[in-house]
């Protein structure tokens, strides 16, 4: 059978978060979801479904108008294309960025739905069909984050990000002793800097939590120093990168800086659910290892990262971003219902297996195309 693409629909939605997200000085505070969709339909009716997530002009360089425009261009040039050679001849691994990435996700749920296989099995071996979940606090006081993690420990959660990077490190540094000398034994803690610090501050932040049970400083300073992280490393503590990781030369780059030891995949930052694996077996042949994470996202891309997830020989052992539609005010997708007692549960659906709620798609759009 040929699988050819004969339409395509595109939304730009918006959907805001339960509560405000602040990041750092630098990532400053998100207050909504920003997400382009697309549908893919064959030409015998049938089809599937791509999210791709802006980062913000600060992080992935887009936005959502301008993601949207990009990608209701590029949809053109894919009426007439075969989902099964997108997928099969792994054509995402030519796509670049958020734009590139709705796409390569839509062909791998389009191709899954078609074929009646889950997006996993398009991608490699299952290694697990759970993943524990990490939650996040925004960047705040110690007293901001233990009533999140209190909270949300009582629904199963033990691994939390704590963000940081708006105010000096050293009181950052005290805050995270107060947060680990409250929480209970078997709370695991990460930290995520957004490129909030300087090369001194993180080196002193570093320096100061080595002795500290302490799972990864994420980003600490600007996403083009790879010799500050390097140095970073040298203080003692283990160090991710996010922001310094878009494009699968990025990750090839700082592993022969030997600027990280986790890399933080996401996959609208990393162009696609191709691009995404090609950085992760990248990482793996380096012995490093990956962390699952995530921009806003919406149940889509969620599900996507968490196929991938499944797949990975060298996860990060502690919990990983799929927490993001919980955190929304609403959701066009029933991903959420995959998250039980802190831990997400894929589930045996062809496709990425998520349901599409198309009437909230609509209620929510900013914009619409179609292409045929």
């Amino acid at each position: 059978m040929i699988y050819t693409i004969k339409s395509i629909d595109g939304w730009h939605i918006r959907i805001p978060l339960a509560t405000p997200y602040h990041l750092s000085k630098v990532m400053g505070t998100l207050t909504h979801s920003d997400a382009v969709l697309i549908r893919i339909t064959l030409e015998d009716g049938t089809g599937g479904w791509g999210e791709c997530d802006p980062g913000g002009l600060n992080f992935t360089g887009d936005t959502g108008e301008s993601v949207f425009a990009d990608v209701r261009v590029r949809s053109r040039t894919m009426i007439g294309c075969n989902v099964e050679d997108w997928v099969r001849q792994g054509h995402g691994r030519n796509v670049r960025g958020t734009a590139g990435a709705v796409f390569d996700v839509a062909c791998h749920d389009t191709l899954g739905r078609a074929t009646g296989i889950p997006v996993w099995q398009l991608l490699g071996e299952q290694r697990r069909d759970r993943i524990d979940v990490l939650w996040p606090t925004s960047s705040g006081t110690a007293e901001d984050d233990l009533a999140i993690i209190n909270q949300r420990y009582a629904q199963g959660f033990r691994t939390y990000m704590l963000k940081m990077g708006d105010r000096p490190a050293l009181s950052d540094l005290e805050r995270l002793k107060r947060v680990l000398g409250a929480v209970q034994s078997d709370v695991r803690i990460m930290v995520d800097a957004n490129q909030g610090w300087s090369r001194d501050e993180a080196i002193s932040f570093a320096e100061g939590a080595a002795a500290l049970p302490l799972i990864l400083i994420e980003q600490p300073v600007a996403a083009d120093d790879h010799e500050g992280l390097h140095h970073v490393r040298q203080s003692g503590c283990t160090v991710s990168v996010d922001e310094s990781v878009q494009k699968p030369e990025d990750a090839e780059r700082i592993i022969a800086a030997d600027a990280a030891d986790i890399f933080s995949v996401k996959i609208s930052k990393n162009g696609g659910l191709a691009n995404s694996a090609f950085i992760a077996n990248v990482v793996h042949q380096a012995g490093k290892r990956i962390l699952m994470n995530s921009m806003i996202e919406l149940g889509l891309t969620q599900a996507a990262s968490l196929h991938l997830g499944c797949t990975l020989p060298n996860l990060v052992d502690c919990g990983h971003a799929y927490m993001s539609t919980l955190r929304m005010s609403d959701d066009v997708t029933d991903f959420s219902d995959w998250v039980e007692n802190g831990i997400a549960i894929l589930p045996d659906r062809p496709g990425l297996g998520v349901k599409v709620d198309e009437s909230k798609v609509n209620h929510y759009q900013v914009e619409h195309f179609h292409v045929s």
